[in-house]
């Protein structure tokens, strides 16, 4: 008998407790969830917007470093003598008397950097300087040769072009 009468006060207080839940739920809960919802996916379009616009930021700057650095490397590459190409003409006992930059070109991923190079020597010292020149180890040629004599019979001035061949960067 006492579990019937609990039973009877108990029921209704759980219908109304759920009722409760369930009013609490779509009245508050839900519309703030909505609203909730379209903040975020206001805010969700705002950063998509913003990390496109960067992104195409990045890509232009992308682009002027690219171009900054082609364009820096092509100076370097013709107008820069390497260091080793240097110490051959120190070590030798040639006189340089010109050098001048050729521009450069690519074979297939070959990169040929070139100089155009006038020298004054006697016969023997511009052997030396010529074997020096093929003995290095930067994978240097010589395309051409020219050799003129001097006013003074010990003395020969020589013309040549000079290429340093190396990879091309991928």
């Amino acid at each position: 008998m006492k579990t019937r009468l609990f039973n009877k006060k108990i029921l209704p207080l759980i219908l109304i407790g759920g009722a409760s839940l369930a009013l609490v739920y779509f009245f508050i809960i839900r519309p703030q969830q909505t609203d909730l919802r379209k903040i975020f996916y206001r805010e969700y379009g705002t950063l998509s917007e913003l990390v496109n616009y960067l992104q195409e930021e990045k890509a232009v700057i992308s682009q002027t470093i690219n171009r900054f650095l082609e364009t820096k490397e092509e100076k370097e590459t013709g107008l820069v003598i390497p260091a080793t190409l240097m110490d051959i003409f120190k070590g030798s006992k040639v006189e340089v008397t010109s050098i001048t930059p050729v521009p450069r070109t690519t074979k297939g991923n070959l990169l040929v950097s070139s100089w155009r190079i006038s020298v004054a020597a006697d016969y023997h010292e511009l052997g030396q300087f010529i074997s020096t020149l093929e003995r290095s180890m930067d994978f240097n040629r010589i395309d051409s040769l020219s050799i003129f004599s001097g006013e003074t019979s010990a003395k020969h001035k020589a013309q040549l072009t000079v290429s340093k061949i190396s990879l091309k960067k991928q």
